[in-house]
């Protein structure tokens, strides 16, 4: 039994209107938030001014560094479907003695050196032989060079 004509037309009336409701919300409604995705190292950029402004798009701290290298893997959602990024932000810097402590997670114990391969995929010259400080919390890894006031920093979503 086939539906009235007036049925079969409302039904197509709101599957459009939803149709078009649908398309409304993604468009407008999920606007994407943070940075744009990316896959970055600091290898192509000239100055330190050109890398902090470039790392600042991926970090919430700001700080004041005397060389700096990083490694950045960030992919966000754009917004076309609700959920989280994912990003890997890898960091080797020199920064001011006064500063060094401004690296420690708070409330975090120093403990044994994990796992720091990532290290290699920084493209960096500075000798990291010297970190022998090391704070982990959660998904954050600080290492530190306080004689050479060297930080090794990786937050991640993994």
């Amino acid at each position: 039994m086939m539906p009235r004509p007036h049925i079969r037309k409302t039904l197509m009336l709101g599957g459009a209107a939803v149709t078009v409701l649908l398309s409304v919300i993604g468009i407008v409604g999920c606007k994407p938030s943070g940075p744009a995705s990316t896959t970055t190292n600091s290898s192509g950029m000239k100055t330190l001014t050109e890398q902090t402004k470039f790392l600042q798009e991926y970090v919430t701290f700001r700080r004041t560094y005397e060389t700096l290298d990083f490694d950045i893997a960030y992919h966000n959602n754009d917004g076309r479907v609700p959920g989280p990024s994912d990003w890997d932000v890898r960091i080797v810097a020199t920064v001011p003695a006064a500063e060094i402590f401004a690296w420690i997670p708070a409330g975090v114990q120093s403990s044994a050196a994990p796992d720091i391969a990532w290290l290699k995929s920084v493209p960096t010259t500075i000798d990291l032989s010297g970190i022998s400080e090391w704070y982990v919390d959660g998904h954050r890894v600080v290492g530190l060079d306080r004689l050479h006031r060297i930080v090794a920093y990786r937050v991640s979503t993994n």
